[in-house]
């Protein structure tokens, strides 16, 4: 099989992950990487002997060995560079968010299109495989109807000025509600606060609804002493708590639920008319194969290129999470107003 010749764009804070991850997949060959910090690039240069170092990401794309480009760089710089990558014939693997805005996205999505290019975002956590194990149990049915998610993902930093707490963080967990639900939330109410800095929100409280009623709290910041990367899936026959700062367990299911007897002889308004019963049975922790995302997500980008059937995370989802995340935005600035999520 013939391998990927990849090129990365961006050497900041992740960009050096992702080129240690092509660089030992042995489907892909790390051709160069470009950063307009040199000394950056001066030191990434000794661990992969034989890569080009370059300031100019035009050099990747003019280079016709390159079959596909990553870009990992701030999110204000993703159109334009992907835009020139793919009009350049570059498969394109971009990091989340796709873009500033959905106009952007959509203007990626028809030139991939157009140009017969796979546009995948890197949504990473849809590689994780507890991530994995818990959709499992959703689509199984195994916890029954959906209730309501409770989504923590906080941390003191790392502080980023190009996009808000809520553009950084809840895009991972808007895009594992989409894998999760197969379905994008189509209302949204949230609060923020901007304790740091004026321009951007580092705190935010948002609350989702899908079109069958589930709900999903979201409380994302950087302002906080406790990293926390958690969420609560309360079902109608079990709970799950996926814990990500839990190596050894984190899925953790509980044969736990609620039912009611609401006798039809009684007024449902009367306690006489309420009966609750509570089950609490035994606490479950699956064996979970333990992987490191990063590599899952770079090895299914170059199964993409030669299989674009085979994405999970597309151009197209990239899209809505952005829409969704332009909805929270408006019901900030809006004081919480509930807003609809057009897509």
């Amino acid at each position: 099989m013939t391998r990927v010749n990849v090129s990365v764009v961006g050497v900041g804070r992740w960009g050096p992950n992702l080129t240690r991850n092509f660089y030992s997949n042995p489907d892909s060959f790390v051709v160069s990487v470009a950063d307009k910090d040199i000394t950056r690039l001066k030191l990434l240069e000794p661990h992969y002997p034989g890569i080009i170092i370059t300031e100019s990401a035009d050099v990747i794309f003019k280079d016709s060995t390159v079959d596909a480009v990553v870009i990992c760089t701030p999110t204000a710089m993703h159109y334009e560079l992907a835009k020139k990558a793919l009009e350049n014939n570059k498969h394109v693997f971009v990091e989340k968010p796709l873009a500033r805005d959905s106009k952007e996205c959509k203007e990626l999505i028809t030139l991939a299109k157009k140009m017969n290019k796979v546009l995948f975002v890197g949504h990473i956590f849809l590689y994780n495989a507890g991530i994995q194990a818990v959709r499992k149990l959703i689509q199984n049915g195994d916890l029954g109807k959906i209730f309501y998610y409770q989504i923590t993902r906080t941390n003191l930093g790392p502080i980023r000025t190009d996009v808000s707490s809520l553009w950084d963080l809840a895009s991972h967990d808007l895009a594992i509600l989409n894998y999760w639900q197969n379905a994008m939330p189509t209302k949204v109410s949230a609060l923020g606060g901007r304790f740091i800095n004026p321009g951007n929100e580092d705190t935010v409280f948002a609350t989702y609804t899908f079109s069958n009623n589930v709900l999903a709290n979201i409380h994302v910041s950087w302002l906080n002493p406790k990293k926390v990367r958690e969420i609560v899936i309360v079902g109608e026959k079990k709970m799950v708590v996926w814990d990500d700062m839990d190596l050894s367990n984190p899925v953790r299911i509980y044969d736990k639920n609620v039912t009611v007897d609401r006798p039809e002889s009684a007024l449902v308004d009367t306690f006489a008319g309420f009966r609750a019963s509570i089950h609490e049975g035994d606490t479950l922790l699956p064996k979970i194969r333990i992987n490191e995302p990063l590599y899952a997500e770079c090895d299914a980008f170059l199964k993409a290129v030669r299989d674009p059937s085979s994405c999970i995370t597309p151009g197209e989802q990239g899209l809505a999470v952005v829409q969704a995340l332009e909805a929270t935005d408006r019901s900030l600035r809006e004081n919480g107003k509930e807003i609809p999520i057009n897509y």
